[in-house]
């Protein structure tokens, strides 16, 4: 059997043989071996075999001096064909002690040959081994990231949660806060429309029985909030309630308006008291409810039921 086919035989392929043969000088099976061990990983190791390489890549026989058949490791006693195959040897043990030697390469026995076959094959297990834990490592590692990843979106989301319920909790206070404000204002408006109409039926049977009847005192509540204006019998004392929809901060207000002015001239004093309020507004009678539309304000408040005093609740038209 050819070295060739030896070399088939162990595993390796046609063109690898052959460029291993090639490379050595065909100077023996062991050469082509060390050959092969040393190329295995080179990046051309597959191409095709250039027509005009030949055997050029190695010194042949009749290149070599007859004085020097091979070379020799002073350090180990291994013997190489060329020099190439002995400095892979020195880069690999450090060796680098080397001669001369006028003894061929001698062709391997079948035990050897076996022996041989044997430590090729447990150096590609060995390589695939190494590759595998490293391959092995790597999953590990991507694994690690992977995890700590999905750890890291997992607690995102926590804090995105605890970040809503915090601000879910904070907006039902601020509501229960408003609705509590809302409550107090209502409760507030009822007492001064309770208020206003006792003071408006005192007045009305005041001018029956001829009499000026005194405004009815203010709730404790609201003497505080509210400026201290009164009002004859031909004037009339609006308080004013903005209840906006929006988050304005608007406070009452309470005017004297002559009994002769017109509603229109209640709004005009409105836009100029709180300039906060919208364009389009409209007023309403507290109690009895009573909605006033744009045909009311040419009429005169004491046409309209607002002396000697009412209370209007004011709102944005949308």
């Amino acid at each position: 059997m050819s070295d060739k086919d030896t070399l088939i035989e162990f595993g390796f392929s046609e063109l690898r043989a052959e460029k291993a043969l090639r490379a050595t000088g065909r100077s023996g099976l062991q050469q082509a071996l060390d050959w092969l061990d040393a190329h295995a990983n080179d990046a051309d190791i597959d191409d095709p075999i250039k027509e005009d390489e030949a055997e050029s890549s190695a010194p042949a026989e009749s290149d070599v001096p007859a004085q020097a058949q091979s070379l020799v490791c002073n350090e180990c006693g291994k013997q190489f064909a060329n020099e190439d195959l002995a400095q892979y040897h020195a880069t690999k043990s450090g060796h680098s002690d080397f001669a001369e030697s006028t003894e061929a390469m001698r062709a391997l026995t079948e035990e050897e040959k076996r022996a041989k076959l044997e430590e090729v094959q447990q150096k590609i297990a060995a390589k695939r081994k190494q590759r595998e834990e490293i391959e092995r490592e790597e999953q590990r590692k991507n694994e690690l990231i992977r995890r700590k990843a999905g750890q890291d979106m997992a607690e995102q989301q926590e804090r995105m949660k605890e970040e809503q319920m915090r601000r879910d909790i904070e907006k039902q206070k601020r509501e229960k806060e408003d609705d509590k404000i809302a409550a107090r204002k209502i409760k507030q408006q009822i007492e001064q429309d309770k208020r206003d109409r006792a003071a408006r039926l005192a007045q009305e049977k005041a001018e029956r029985d001829g009499k000026v009847a005194e405004p009815a005192p203010a709730p404790v509540s609201l003497l505080n909030a509210m400026p201290q204006v009164t009002a004859s019998g031909t004037q009339a004392r609006l308080q004013i309630r903005p209840m906006l929809q929006s988050d304005k901060k608007v406070l009452p207000v309470t005017h004297v308006f002559e009994a002769s002015q017109t509603l229109g001239d209640v709004i005009k004093f409105v836009h100029e008291a709180m300039p906060e309020v919208g364009k389009h507004i409209k007023l309403s009678l507290a109690f009895p409810r009573k909605d006033f539309s744009s045909h009311d304000e040419a009429k005169s408040l004491k046409h309209l039921g607002l002396v000697p005093n009412a209370a209007l609740i004011l709102t944005e038209k949308q």
